[in-house]
């Protein structure tokens, strides 16, 4: 099973603005590209993350550990990234939102 980072960002960045389109804003992406990433962590985890059908969307309870996890794996990268990321440059994880 393998989850990306960018995935990870993904899932992230839709908590926090309740929106795949709003995400896809903060994360220069398409909306499908968000939601489609979305979807297949959600199969690669069996777990659904967000429960569709309103707006804003919802985080579940199973999906609230996957966003606190997300968060601290993206915290990590950055933490690891830091002391090598040229000034001036954008991180990575640049596009997700800030807490």
């Amino acid at each position: 099973m393998l989850i990306t980072l960018r995935q990870l960002q993904y899932v992230i960045a839709v908590a926090d603005t309740g929106s795949f389109s709003k995400a896809a804003d903060v994360c220069y992406a398409e909306q499908s590209t968000v939601s489609q990433q979305v979807k297949v962590m959600e199969d690669r985890l069996g777990v659904q993350i967000f429960s569709r059908g309103n707006y804003p969307l919802k985080v579940t309870p199973e999906g609230q550990r996957i966003v606190e996890n997300a968060r601290e794996i993206i915290d990590r990268v950055e933490d690891l990234i830091k002391p090598f990321k040229a000034p001036g440059k954008p991180s990575p994880a640049a596009a997700v939102p800030a807490r």
